[in-house]
C-alpha cells in the first residue's frame, strides 16, 4: 500500500529501508527520547536501525499502522514521527495516536498538524471506531496537543510503571 499524507507544512509516509539515517538521528535526539522508556528507541549502529525500520515496515504492510516519518514539505527535512500503533490498555486492544519530534522542532505546531493528518487517515482510510492517546501528566506539551484536538479525557492509568492520562476520540459519526 502506497501512502503519502500531506498537510500545509508537512509530509508523512511509511518507513522505507533507506531511512537508516533518519532513524539514527531520532535514536540519539534528547527531545525525541524525552518522556519515554529509557533506551526504547536507541540503536548503536545501522544494522540495529535497519531492524527497527523493518519492524515498522512490516506493521504498516500487515495493518496499515505505525509511526511514520514526518518531513517538512518545503525542504524535506526529517523532524520526527507521528502515527498509529496497536496498544493494550488493561488487556483491551486499542489503536494509539503518538507523535515524537526532534527537540529543535518543538513548539512550532508540527505535532498537532501531523496528528490531525493521522487522525483523518485512521478514521477515513482505516475506518477505526476510536483512537486513544496518552501522556504523562508532566508532559504539558503533549497533553496540550491531545486537548487541542478535542480528545475526551477518560482516566489515569499506569504505563511503563508511570501514571499517564488516557484520552479517546471516537470516529465522527460512529458512536457506541
Amino acid at each position: 500500500m502506497n501512502l503519502l499524507l500531506e498537510t500545509d507544512r508537512l509530509i508523512l509516509r511509511p518507513w522505507q529501508e533507506s531511512d537508516v539515517d533518519h532513524y539514527m538521528r531520532l535514536s540519539k535526539d534528547i527531545g525525541y527520547n524525552s518522556f519515554c522508556v529509557p533506551g526504547q528507541f536507541f540503536v548503536e549502529n545501522d544494522e540495529q536501525a535497519k531492524a527497527k525500520i523493518s519492524q515498522r515496515v512490516n506493521l504498516f504492510r500487515e495493518r496499515g499502522l505505525g509511526k511514520f516519518p514526518v518531513f517538512i514539505r518545503e525542504d524535506g527535512e526529517f523532524i520526527g514521527t507521528c502515527g498509529l500503533d496497536p496498544y493494550l490498555v488493561d488487556g483491551n486492544a486499542e489503536i494509539e495516536l503518538g507523535y515524537r519530534l526532534l527537540l529543535r522542532q518543538w513548539s512550532k505546531g508540527y505535532a498537532t498538524e501531523a496528528a490531525r493528518a493521522i487522525l483523518r487517515y485512521g478514521f477515513e482510510q482505516l475506518n477505526l471506531p476510536r483512537i486513544i492517546a496518552f501522556a504523562l501528566p508532566q508532559n504539558r506539551a503533549s497533553i496540550n496537543v491531545i486537548e487541542r484536538m478535542e480528545f475526551d479525557y477518560l482516566r489515569e492509568f499506569i504505563h511503563a510503571g508511570e501514571l499517564h492520562r488516557l484520552y479517546e476520540m471516537k470516529s465522527p459519526g460512529k458512536h457506541e
